[in-house]
């Protein structure tokens, strides 16, 4: 064996190279050997007693010995190291090379950089595992410690002795526990993909149901707001052909009236002395107070029904079904009947004032919506601001309670929002255009962290029994997918909050953005 020039050491007691080729070589001493009942200590050198004594020791605790000579490459096998193996005393030869004959060819390399290592001064200990074939054909780990106990004069090493153990069964243990530790890793990663997996879906599963839920809620909520609207239609119907009949026959009625009173006064300037029996009823009647107030009772009734007709008539526009078609329509008629509508929520009540509303209204042309559908975004926005107002009121008596509505027409380019949607030109103007609609109140204002939910499903901050929390919902709903607009909320806290609409002049229908949709 080739050994690279090893690290130089200084020996306590110089030893000659010459000396060291001829050392004698320890008496091989097989455990039948010390085992005999006729072998006493009397019988044995005190050298052979000491060797003795260290072949049991090793024998106990199952080392075997090797002593080795770097420079002549001889090397000492005790019986103990061949009998690991399965070999007898006499079947390995005393070199190295029978050593390196039996280890393994994949780690000869390794036992050679460890050695180099060692007599190079990197280690403090030769120390190393490797594999060794068994006379039976198997092959042990056996684990090999050494030291260099001789060096020249030189410093070089020149004697080295170690032993063998037996870890076969110690490594056969830690790759059995590696491969457990193994397979319970994996089966950790597993449960864990798994866990998280369960977890995902339980997720998905949840925000499936939570759509679904909401889902079922807004279609009940459009099949009752669907409903309402074929009911207030069919009312409004029923309930205009008697008004219209009271409101057609209170004309002649007050002319009638009219006409009979001017006889009375005739037959009073004619025949001022009535017979006891009529002067009597006269006395009871108080002719002149009924002529009077008799006027104007047909008077009051003909307002009233003039103002049941209003409400008759902004009832039957406000449940305009819009059965699936766009319709050009006046925005402006949608916003007088919603405040014909709410009027008795807007007028002067015993325990507050009126809520004023200036509307500032712009020159629109006929614009492409779901007529319907628009009222009830404009109800939901404008009650909304009527419950704002009414609690300021309530903590406030010398608050002035106003609704701003404005209406205007913009240039694209000045729009809430981008788009690449086509538009038409107006041919008045000369460019493209769009719809601004601001419904502003002098509220109270929306707290931002309430500002950032308004437009969730089902959020409200109203008491039980008073909303559902749909109506802004469903409202941005209408504007931003069935009118391709914005619904946009501005607040600051204490100076009141704007609901800013805005939309196209013209837009595509609803069935043909759904049947185009990339969703």
């Amino acid at each position: 064996m080739h050994i690279e020039e090893p690290a130089t050491h200084e020996s306590e007691t110089p030893f000659s190279v010459e000396d060291s080729q001829s050392f004698p070589e320890p008496k091989d001493l097989s455990q039948e050997d010390l085992s005999q009942e006729n072998l006493s200590q009397e019988d044995l050198d005190p050298s052979q007693c000491s060797q003795a004594a260290l072949q049991m020791a090793l024998i106990a605790s199952g080392l075997g010995l090797w002593d080795w000579n770097l420079v002549t490459d001889k090397t000492y096998y005790d019986p103990q190291w061949k009998s690991i193996l399965g070999y007898k005393v006499d079947e390995i030869n005393n070199d190295y090379k029978s050593f390196e004959q039996l280890v393994h060819p994949q780690d000869l390399p390794i036992i050679r950089q460890v050695l180099h290592d060692y007599l190079q001064g990197c280690t403090p200990v030769f120390e190393v595992e490797f594999r060794m074939l068994t006379k039976s054909g198997e092959w042990k780990w056996i684990l090999t410690c050494g030291k260099v106990f001789q060096w020249d004069e030189f410093g070089k090493p020149v004697r080295m002795a170690g032993t063998h153990k037996d870890i076969t069964q110690d490594k056969a243990i830690a790759t059995q526990q590696y491969q457990f530790f193994e397979q319970l890793q994996r089966e950790i990663v597993q449960r864990q993909s798994s866990e998280d997996q369960v977890r995902e879906k339980s997720q998905q599963l949840e925000i499936t149901l939570d759509e679904l839920k909401y889902t079922q809620k807004q279609l009940l909520q459009n099949q009752k707001m669907a409903n309402l609207g074929q009911l207030v239609a069919d009312m409004a119907n029923e309930i205009n052909n008697p008004v219209s009949f009271i409101y057609g026959n209170l004309h002649p009625a007050s002319q009638y009236a009219e006409d009979l009173i001017r006889i009375i006064e005739l037959y009073q300037h004619y025949y001022p002395t009535p017979t006891p029996v009529i002067a009597l009823h006269l006395q009871r009647l108080d002719l002149g107070f009924v002529k009077t107030d008799f006027l104007k009772l047909l008077w009051s009734m003909r307002a009233g029904s003039e103002r049941v007709k209003e409400i008759v008539f902004a009832l039957r526009n406000f449940s305009i079904s819009d059965e699936g078609q766009m319709k050009k329509v006046d925005l402006h008629e949608g916003f007088d009947s919603v405040l014909r509508i709410l009027q008795h929520r807007l007028k002067e009540k015993p325990d507050r004032a009126g809520i004023e509303v200036i509307k500032t209204f712009g020159e629109l042309p006929l614009i492409e919506c779901y007529p319907g559908e628009l009222n009830q975004v404009f109800m939901n926005i404008l009650t909304n601001a009527i419950d704002a107002l009414e609690e300021r009121m309530k903590h406030d008596d010398s608050f002035t309670p106003k609704i701003l509505i404005h209406t205007e027409i913009v240039s694209s380019h000045l729009s809430l929002v981008n788009s690449n949607e086509s538009w038409t030109n107006d041919k008045r103007l000369g460019k493209k255009h769009k719809v601004i609609i601001r419904i502003f109140d002098n509220g109270k204002g929306i707290l931002p962290h309430i500002q950032r939910h308004i437009f969730e499903p089902f959020f409200t901050t109203k008491p039980i029994g008073k909303g559902q929390g749909l109506g802004l919902s469903i409202s941005r709903q209408i504007i931003v997918e069935k009118h391709q607009g914005k619904l946009k909320c501005n607040s600051q806290l204490g100076q009141g909050t704007e609901l800013v609409i805005e939309m196209n002049t013209t837009a595509r229908h609803y069935a043909a953005m759904r049947k185009h949709a990339s969703f």
